[in-house]
């Protein structure tokens, strides 16, 4: 590989993104500004980065992986977070929106009358989405130490990260919003182009036998019912009370930008996911062998295309992971700034307390990604599972109706993570990931029978 082409693309895009960010911060007065982008996003702006939380290293790297292993149920992971934005389209987003709000956490508080319930939701969204976020850190880390460069790839990975953190402490949303436009286009422009190339110039890939060629490459179905259901289900009830992705809800102008922007990132997910299917099996049918860990998109492409189309490539992989990665950094110094009293830190403006906690949260999760498994669907689907156990159910009734009970939400938070801890104890056929949400809605509904009772 061209190392100073690639250095050269690299440095340009990371100054690019950072200058953007602090541009972004000269129109930041106030957490609003910070977190919600001033509550005044159109649908142009909305759909671009609800879409750019999507397409990071879960999307692209994950899936192509999963394809490499399970051929057509590498599709699964992307099933499962459209099923999610349906949902959201279907009315969830509008009444998100509606609720004005700055964090899901925060329903706890406005619907349930409970500071403590708030408190408790915000703490186990941060352990989610930091969960996400580092999954994000190994996916750049695949990438970026699969590169051949000639040179210590850890420097470059500490200021890719470094990068990331410093824009999105700079701006907070607005400059993760203009950013985001900016990296989805890009992403867009360079695989479709890539894919289409490949389909007509690459080796010949029989769509219209697909189910042979699964069959015979891949098995029948290689995932246990548990991996099966917990792909599918955990992307797509996680979206439902997703901080970053209520962030956007929070922001968006109005409810029916909110719930047309959902929509139409739905649709795109669905298509675009062809992309890492299509160069994840065509690498299996392709022959390449691969190392623990690796991910078959850039061999399959270095193979298929040209050493200045495999940089732009990359650029894209890595646009991908920072567009994602960036949201949830952001999402989670939003639960952190504004659920939590940080007034011990000594800093009395409320500003550059979420920027020095954004600037931690960066720090930490980068400094975990070294202490995890690395494979990025892993330690997605396990993130997801902490908060859908126990906030899955108190979220969707306070979405649903004014009539709620505040010792149903405890008891349904309570019993979800109780039912989750013991999830590796369980010795069932049932899928195990839907256990600990069945068993948060009869804690609920054992909270509703005490207080009609009690009344």
């Amino acid at each position: 590989m061209n190392t100073l082409l690639f250095f050269a693309v690299f440095a340009a895009l990371a100054i690019f993104y950072t200058i953007l960010g602090f541009l972004a911060s000269t129109k930041v007065g106030n957490t609003a500004d910070y977190f919600l982008a001033g509550r005044d996003l159109g649908l142009f702006p909305i759909t671009m980065t609800l879409i750019a939380t999507q397409i990071g290293g879960g999307m692209l790297i994950g899936t192509s992986e999963n394809a490499y292993l399970y051929g057509l149920y590498g599709l699964l992971y992307t099933v499962g977070m459209t099923i999610g934005f349906a949902l959201l389209a279907a009315g969830f987003a509008s009444r998100l929106q509606a609720l004005q709000v700055s964090t899901t956490a925060e329903i706890f508080e406005y619907t349930y009358q409970s500071l403590f319930l708030k408190q408790i939701a915000s703490f186990l969204s941060i352990i989610t989405m930091s969960g996400l976020l580092i999954g994000q850190v190994v996916a750049s880390r695949t990438i970026i130490g699969s590169l051949d460069l000639g040179v210590g790839t850890e420097i470059i990975f500490i200021a890719f990260w470094l990068f990331i953190i410093l824009y999105t402490m700079a701006g907070g949303l607005k400059a993760v919003v203009i950013t985001d436009v900016f990296q989805v286009l890009l992403i867009i422009g360079i695989f479709t182009g890539v894919f289409i190339y490949s389909l007509f110039y690459g080796p010949p890939f029989d769509w219209q036998s697909i189910t042979t060629i699964q069959k015979e490459m891949f098995g029948t179905v290689p995932l246990s019912l548990n991996a099966l259901v917990a792909t599918i289900t955990m992307p797509a009830l996680f979206s439902l009370i997703e901080q970053d992705l209520a962030q956007r809800f929070f922001a968006a102008r109005t409810k029916r930008v909110a719930s047309l922007a959902a929509l139409i990132s739905c649709v795109f997910m669905v298509l675009f996911a062809l992309i890492p299917i299509y160069f994840g099996m065509q690498a299996k049918l392709m022959g390449i062998k691969l190392a623990a860990g690796e991910s078959p998109l850039i061999p399959v492409i270095e193979l298929l295309t040209n050493e200045f189309v495999v940089i732009l490539c990359l650029c894209a992989i890595i646009a991908a992971i920072t567009s994602t990665a960036d949201s949830l950094l952001c999402a989670v110094s939003s639960n952190i700034a504004q659920d939590f009293e940080l007034r011990w830190t000594g800093l009395s403006d409320p500003l550059t307390r979420s920027k020095v906690v954004t600037l931690v949260v960066g720090a930490g999760a980068f400094a975990a990604s070294y202490f995890v498994p690395q494979n990025v669907i892993t330690i997605l689907i396990d993130s997801y599972a902490i908060s859908v156990s126990c906030l899955l159910v108190p979220l969707l009734v306070a979405y649903c109706t004014k009539n709620v009970s505040q010792r149903g939400a405890l008891f349904s938070v309570v019993l979800g993570g109780i039912a989750f801890v013991a999830i590796p104890f369980w010795n069932t056929t049932f899928p195990k990931v839907i256990l600990p949400v069945l068993i948060s809605a009869i804690g609920y509904a054992l909270g509703v029978l005490l207080d009609k009772r009690n009344y």
